[in-house]
């Protein structure tokens, strides 16, 4: 059976140039359209009203000139891979085009026919890969809602639109109660049928204006907007309540599952995005609270049970924490994969809590995030990271780089790039062997501000790597925009590189993506031989994770440190 043919668009006013690249693309002899335009206004027309496979573009135009004529042509292309056809053999500009958008940059006179449609093919694919992942980062795999990056998009859409059209937006979290047990008692495998059916029973009851979302476990959210009033709520989340309490039937079995709401009202109970959040999860958990056997809903309210007001929060635990010294930071070495050799240690934070013992982030990090309080502990971290890592630089024989997490709070502080300057000249370490991970939602909420201290951070001599890449919206425009030097996959999904396609193709995704921008890809999470040899094969550059070493004490770390410059192959797979 004939494949069906590409549609290429080529966008070129010389008619040597055209009849140029017919005869290269006939020499080829792929199977193709040609379409031709030698204006942007043309090309524009014929991308509104045919469908384009690809584009070749000449940047020069009689109405469009270098990178302007990208810019215009990407704006109505979207998802239309373009590759550049220059008559100008310009490095800079060839980098320039493919940060600006463009898939490759050919030279005219310097590329045969074959060598033309395979970079056609390259664009095509990568362009493909690039919309795959972007569906992909922007949704539940599970259950195909909106995923945690998608809802703060859409959140803060609606929130603009509130502003401009003076009404009202609601806020749902969603908890299910007693999800655990069906987890522990019937399996994982009941538990994911029963939260693919609870999405799909969302999507049943709200709007298309309306976004339903899966942001973690059994945890969901649902965004109403073009709301009046309470009872336009009320009545909505009253259709989403009735829809749980009907029995779920998975595999012969019928199982009954509650549901806990919290509600919070944007602009009436808060005025920014994080506010918002937090009070509809203390409206939902004070739910929760009330009654775990039976689907209920909570408006947010500032009055507090009395019950809530007695013994310290956790927050000023925190407080007292921080003070007392019970913070700590443990540090896990970070592997060339195919080497074996130490070339970096992350610094991870935990709590000795007097009561409750060691205390993993996860158990605190979602209050401190949330609080001022973050710049002081993230301080205190950078600080002692930075104190330890000067220690072992005058002590290695090869450099070893310390690895810092940052919180979204951290970069939006306009000096946060003069205080880690500040550390580094106190602590003397090395610029060039600190590397700072954030995560990509810390570019989300002030990309201007996050750019600014990003660049002044790079201009230091500072290493930055984009962290738990693929978690959330796996953007390549961040990797354009930002000076990143280093790509971190996201553990999640090196532990799903050796049991599904999907993650295999997002891990092999994701180093092809590093290198394409010149960037280190690293893996962490790393727990099983296999996933080992699965980066080893994807070439990937570090890894890190249970499988070589649990994060260590200060004083074990540098024990190891010790032991590896003795015996190069002491960090060794276990």
């Amino acid at each position: 059976m004939d494949l069906k043919p590409i549609n290429i668009l080529l966008v070129e006013d010389n008619p040597g140039d055209v009849r140029l690249v017919k005869e290269l693309l006939d020499e080829d002899g792929e199977r193709y359209n040609l379409v031709f335009a030698d204006r942007l206004e043309e090309a524009i027309a014929l991308l509104e009203s045919q469908d384009i496979t690809a584009i070749l573009l000449d940047l020069q135009l009689p109405d469009g000139t270098g990178l302007e004529t990208l810019h215009a042509i990407s704006a109505v292309a979207m998802g239309v891979p373009i590759v550049v056809l220059s008559n100008i053999a310009d490095e800079r500009l060839a980098v320039q085009s493919v940060q600006h958008g463009a898939q490759d940059f050919l030279v005219k006179g310097h590329v045969n026919g074959h060598q033309l449609m395979r970079s056609l093919s390259y664009a095509i694919e990568r362009k493909r890969m690039e919309e795959r992942l972007n569906y992909i980062a922007h949704h539940d795999s599970l259950t195909g809602l909106a995923n945690r990056k998608h809802f703060y998009d859409r959140l803060k859409s609606a929130m603009a639109l509130v502003r401009r059209q003076h009404n009202l937006l609601a806020l749902l979290l969603m908890d299910l109660n007693g999800f655990k047990a069906i987890n522990d008692t019937l399996g994982h495998h009941v538990g994911d049928q029963l939260l693919q059916q609870v999405a799909q029973r969302l999507r049943e009851c709200i709007r298309e204006t309306d976004c339903a979302a899966r942001i973690g476990g059994d945890e969901f959210t649902v965004i109403l907007t073009g709301i009046r009033n309470h009872e336009d709520v009320a009545i909505a989340t009253a259709k989403i309540l009735e829809a749980m309490e009907r029995p779920f039937l998975i595999e012969g079995q019928a199982l009954n599952i509650y549901a806990s709401i919290g509600i919070s009202l944007y602009p009436t109970d808060a005025d920014n995005l994080e506010s918002l959040i937090r009070h509809a999860d203390e409206a939902m958990y004070q739910t929760k609270a009330e009654s775990s056997s039976s689907s209920t809903y909570r408006f947010y309210s500032q009055e507090k049970p009395p019950e809530q007001n007695d013994g310290p929060s956790l927050y000023d635990e925190l407080v007292f924490a921080l003070a007392n010294g019970e913070f700590a930071i443990n540090y896990q070495p970070q592997v060339n994969v195919r080497g074996g050799y130490i070339t970096g240690m992350e610094s991870l934070l935990r709590w000795q809590h007097p009561q409750r013992g060691l205390l993993l982030p996860h158990q605190f990090m979602p209050v401190l995030e949330n609080t001022e309080l973050m710049l002081k502990v993230g301080e205190w971290v950078l600080r002692t990271a930075c104190v330890q890592g000067k220690l072992w630089q005058d002590i290695a024989r090869t450099p070893v780089a310390i690895s810092v997490n940052l919180a979204p709070r951290q970069l939006l502080q306009p000096d946060f790039a003069d205080m880690v300057k500040e550390i580094l000249s106190e602590t003397g370490f090395a610029p060039h062997l600190l590397e700072l991970d954030i995560p990509e939602h810390a570019l989300w909420e002030d990309e201007d501000q996050a750019y600014e201290q990003v660049s002044r951070l790079n201009m230091m001599g500072v290493r930055l790597a984009l962290d738990n890449f693929g978690n959330g919206r796996a953007s390549f425009y961040y990797l354009r925009k930002f000076p990143f030097h280093a790509i971190k996959l996201d553990r999640r999904l090196t532990q799903d590189a050796t049991s599904t396609t999907e993650g295999a193709d997002m891990a092999r995704a994701v180093i092809e993506i590093a290198h394409v921008f010149r960037m280190k890809g690293s893996a962490s999470g790393v727990e099983t031989a296999a996933q080992l040899d699965t980066l080893r094969s994807l070439a990937y550059d570090d890894a890190q994770g249970f499988l070589y070493c649990q994060p260590l004490p200060a004083a074990a770390a540098t024990q190891l440190l010790e032991r590896a410059y003795l015996e190069p192959a002491a960090i060794e797979a276990q």
